[in-house]
C-alpha cells in the first residue's frame, strides 16, 4: 500500500498562498467584507452568514437554498437539542436516534452513516469528525441548513445537505442568564449562559446545562452535563484568537423503542420498555477543543488557521429486541456491551479575499485541510436465534431475570487520513449575473483492522468534487439560481471478501428561486432537485456481520420555505417538501427491490410555526403561538416490504410572559391532542415512538 504523505501538497499550498498575499496588497477594493448579521432579535427573519460560500452575501445573490433557524425560533419552541428544530425546515427528517444518544436526521431522503451518525459543521468547519453525542443548544446562536452537496468546500458528506451549528461568541459587554425548566414525566433542566470581558483584549463565554430526566417510556431515564468554556483574545484590530471547548457526559438507559407485531404497530403501548433496566446506564463522554487564529491582512484579504481536537468514548450494556418467538409475545433479545471510541485531529488554513479582473469582481476562497480520524469499535454480544436466555414478554415484561454473559464478536480499528485543497470563486459578472465555480481535491488513506478474525485491509484514493452554480438577479426582490455538484462519502469496513468498499458518490442538480417582499419582511424560496447516489451499502443478507453494495439511490422533489414578519407582533415560518426517494438500481442478492422507498423518507412534510405578541406595555409583553406539523407515511425498514410508519399530525402550543427586561416565564404544551405517532425506525423490531402530550414551564432570568 502506498504510504500517505501530505508534505508536497502542504508546501505548494503555502507557497501559492504567500504569492497571493503579496499580490493582494495592490488589488482594487469594491466592497468591504461585512462581519455582522442584520437580523432583529424579535424576528424569525435572519440571513445566513458565510458557511454556504465562505462570504457574506445577500441571500438573493447566493446560488443555493440555505434555511436558518435563529435564536428567537429556538427560544419560542423552547428547543434543547437538534431534533427539536429539524421539523421547521423543508426536506429534513428525523432518523433513528440510536437510543437517544446521538443526533440523526436526513436531507432529502438519504440515510446517514449508521456507524458514526450524521455529520455536521461547527461555525463552517468540519469540527465534529467521528461520533458525536446529541448537541445541547445552550451555546448555540442559530442553525443553518445548507441544502445540496457541500463537498467542494467541506469534503466528504451527504448529497442532500449539511447542518451548520453556529455557536454564541464571547462578548466584551456583560450578559448573564439563568434558566430553569421542569415538565411532564419528571424532566428537569437548568442552564447558565455568561459572557463578559476579562481585560480590555480578552473576553470569555461559559455555557453550562444539566438535565435529569425520566421519560414517558417505562424505566427509561438519563442525566447529562454539558459545559462549554470559550475565550476570545483581540491583541490588535486585525488579529483575533479564539479558544473553544465543549464537554458532554451523558448517562442513559439504552432504549431501542417498541416493535411491530406482524408488521403492525400498536400491539403494545408506546410506553413499554423492551430493554433491560438492570443493564444500568450507558456512559458517553464527548470532548472538543479548538483554537482559531484570524488575521485581516488588509480590508479585503484575511486568513484563518484552525487546530481542532475531538474525542468520544461510549461504554455500557444494552438488551435489544432481536426475534419475536411466538404469538404469546415472548421476545428473544440480544445483549450487548459496547466499547466505542473515536478520536480526531484537524488542521485547517483558509484564505479569503476579493479582487478584480477587468469588469469582473471575484470573491475567492482557498482552503487547505489535514485530518486524522481513528474509530475503535469493540462489541461484546450474546445473540442466538430461538434462544430464551435473554427473553422478555412484550405484554407482561419482567426485568432483571435473563442477563446472559457476552463475548467478543468483533474488535475493529479504522483510520482515515485526509489531505485536501479546495478553491471557490464567486464571480460577479455584472449587477445581475453571478457564477460560483468551486472544487476540492481530496486524498484519503483508509486502513481497517479486525483483531478477532485477524483480517485487515485498506485503500487510498483521490477524489475531485466540483460544483458550478449560476445566479440571476431578476430585480431587487427576486432571483433565480441553478447548480450542479458532486459529493462523496467514505464507506467503512470490508466486504465479505475482506476488500474495502468504494466511496459513495452522488451528483445533485438543482433549480430554484428566491424572493423578498414588504421591505424584506417576507422571505421565500422554492427549489427543484434531483440527486443520484451510487455505491450505497446495506447489510449482507447472507452474513449480517458484513455490508454489501445495494446499487443506486435517487431522490427528487420540490421544497418551499417562507419566513415572514408582516407586522411587528407577528412571526411565522412555513415549510413544505415533496420528496420521492427510492432505490433506482439494486443488486438482486441484497434482497432490496428496485423502486423500494428509502427508509424513513416521507413523501410529504409540512410545518407551520406562528408566534404573535398579543399584548405589550413597555418592556413587558405576552406572546402566544403554535406549531403544526404533518409527516406522511414512510417505510419502516430497508426492504420496503409492507411495514410502514403511519402518517401523523402534531399540534404544539407556545406562550411566554416577558414580565420585565430581566424575567421571562414560558409555557410550552407539546402534542396537544396526545397523538400516537412514530418518529423513525431501523427495522420492525426497533421503532422510536413519539412523545405523548407534555407540558413544560421555564423561568429565564437575565442580568448584566
Amino acid at each position: 500500500m502506498t504510504t500517505f504523505s501530505s508534505q508536497s501538497i502542504f508546501g505548494m499550498t503555502c507557497l501559492w498562498l504567500s504569492i497571493q498575499l503579496v499580490y493582494a496588497q495592490d488589488l482594487q477594493v469594491l466592497n468591504a467584507i461585512q462581519l455582522t448579521a442584520t437580523a432583529q432579535k424579535n424576528s424569525f427573519l435572519e440571513e445566513p452568514e458565510s458557511a454556504a460560500t465562505k462570504f457574506v452575501l445577500d441571500p438573493l445573490k447566493t446560488p443555493q437554498n440555505v434555511q436558518v433557524v435563529n435564536q428567537k425560533m429556538i427560544e419560542d419552541i423552547n428547543a434543547q437539542r437538534i431534533s427539536d428544530v429539524v421539523g421547521l425546515v423543508s426536506g429534513v427528517s428525523l432518523l433513528n436516534p440510536t437510543g437517544g444518544i446521538w443526533d440523526n436526521y436526513s436531507f432529502r431522503g438519504f440515510n446517514t452513516d449508521q456507524t458514526i451518525g450524521v455529520a455536521s459543521l461547527r461555525n463552517g468547519l468540519t469540527s465534529y469528525l467521528g461520533f458525536n453525542v446529541a448537541h445541547d443548544l445552550v451555546n448555540v446562536e442559530r442553525i443553518e441548513f445548507l441544502k445540496g452537496p457541500e463537498a467542494a468546500l467541506y469534503g466528504a458528506g451527504e448529497p442532500g445537505g449539511v447542518l451548520n451549528i453556529v455557536t454564541k461568541k464571547p462578548e466584551f459587554e456583560p450578559h448573564h442568564s439563568i434558566e430553569l425548566r421542569g415538565g411532564s414525566y419528571n424532566q428537569y433542566r437548568s442552564a447558565i449562559d455568561s459572557t463578559n470581558a476579562i481585560t480590555e483584549t480578552i473576553a470569555y463565554r461559559l455555557g453550562v446545562a444539566y438535565e435529569n430526566n425520566k421519560s414517558f417510556r417505562d424505566e427509561v431515564q438519563n442525566n447529562k452535563l454539558f459545559v462549554a468554556p470559550q475565550l476570545t483574545w483581540k491583541p490588535s484590530d486585525t488579529t483575533q484568537v479564539d479558544y473553544d471547548s465543549e464537554y458532554t457526559v451523558l448517562n442513559t438507559l439504552f432504549d431501542r423503542g417498541v416493535l411491530a407485531v406482524n408488521q403492525q404497530l400498536g400491539a403494545i403501548p408506546n410506553s413499554r420498555f423492551l430493554g433491560e433496566k438492570d443493564d444500568g446506564l450507558m456512559t458517553v463522554n464527548d470532548y472538543l477543543q479548538q483554537v482559531r487564529i484570524q488575521h485581516q491582512w488588509n480590508p479585503m484579504w484575511s486568513t484563518q488557521t484552525i487546530l481542532n481536537y475531538k474525542d468520544n468514548t461510549w461504554r455500557g450494556f444494552s438488551s435489544e429486541a432481536y426475534q419475536l418467538l411466538n404469538a404469546q409475545g415472548d421476545l428473544n433479545r440480544e445483549r450487548r456491551y459496547r466499547i466505542y471510541d473515536t478520536t480526531s485531529y484537524l488542521f485547517s488554513h483558509d484564505l479569503t479575499g476579493q479582487f478584480n479582473t477587468g469588469s469582473l469582481n471575484h470573491r475567492l476562497f482557498i482552503g487547505m485541510t489535514y485530518s486524522d480520524l481513528k474509530v475503535q469499535n469493540h462489541l461484546l454480544r450474546y445473540r442466538k436465534k430461538g434462544s430464551t436466555s435473554s427473553e422478555i414478554n412484550i405484554y407482561d415484561p419482567i426485568y432483571g431475570v435473563n442477563l446472559p454473559a457476552v463475548t467478543s464478536v468483533y474488535n475493529t480499528l479504522e483510520r482515515q487520513k485526509n489531505a485536501a485543497l479546495s478553491l471557490s470563486d464567486y464571480i460577479e459578472i455584472n449587477p445581475k449575473w453571478a457564477v460560483l465555480l468551486g472544487g476540492r481535491y481530496d486524498y484519503y488513506q483508509q486502513d481497517y483492522r479486525e483483531f478477532i478474525a485477524g483480517i485487515q485491509g485498506g485503500q487510498y484514493f483521490m477524489h475531485f468534487s466540483p460544483k458550478v452554480a449560476v445566479n440571476y438577479l431578476l430585480d431587487d426582490h427576486a432571483s433565480l439560481f441553478a447548480s450542479v455538484g458532486q459529493s462523496f462519502h467514505l464507506n467503512s469496513g470490508l466486504d465479505i471478501q475482506q476488500q474495502p468498499f468504494k466511496p459513495e458518490k452522488a451528483w445533485t442538480y438543482e433549480l430554484g428561486t428566491k424572493a423578498k417582499w414588504l421591505d424584506d419582511r417576507i422571505m421565500a424560496s422554492v427549489s427543484l432537485f434531483h440527486v443520484k447516489k451510487q455505491n450505497v451499502l446495506t447489510t449482507n443478507p447472507l452474513n449480517s456481520a458484513y455490508m454489501m453494495p445495494v446499487g443506486q439511490e435517487t431522490s427528487r422533489g420540490i421544497e418551499f420555505d417562507l419566513t415572514a414578519q408582516p407586522v411587528d407582533p407577528l412571526n411565522l415560518k412555513f415549510a413544505y417538501a415533496y420528496t420521492d426517494a427510492i432505490v433506482s438500481k439494486s443488486e438482486e442478492s441484497s434482497g432490496i427491490a428496485k423502486g423500494s422507498a428509502l427508509l424513513n423518507s416521507p413523501k410529504h412534510h409540512l410545518n407551520l410555526l406562528v408566534m404573535y405578541d398579543v399584548w405589550q406595555a413597555g418592556a413587558s409583553k405576552i406572546g402566544l403561538g403554535g406549531n403544526i406539523q404533518y409527516v406522511s407515511a414512510r417505510t419502516g425498514n430497508v426492504y420496503d416490504n409492507g411495514f410502514n410508519l403511519p402518517s401523523y399530525t402534531l399540534l404544539n402550543l407556545n406562550s411566554y410572559y416577558q414580565m420585565n427586561p430581566k424575567l421571562k416565564l414560558q409555557l410550552n404544551l407539546n402534542n396537544l391532542f396526545n397523538t400516537i405517532y412514530y418518529t423513525a425506525s431501523v427495522k420492525d423490531e426497533w421503532v422510536a415512538p413519539g412523545h405523548p402530550r407534555e407540558i413544560f414551564l421555564s423561568i429565564n432570568y437575565q442580568f448584566n
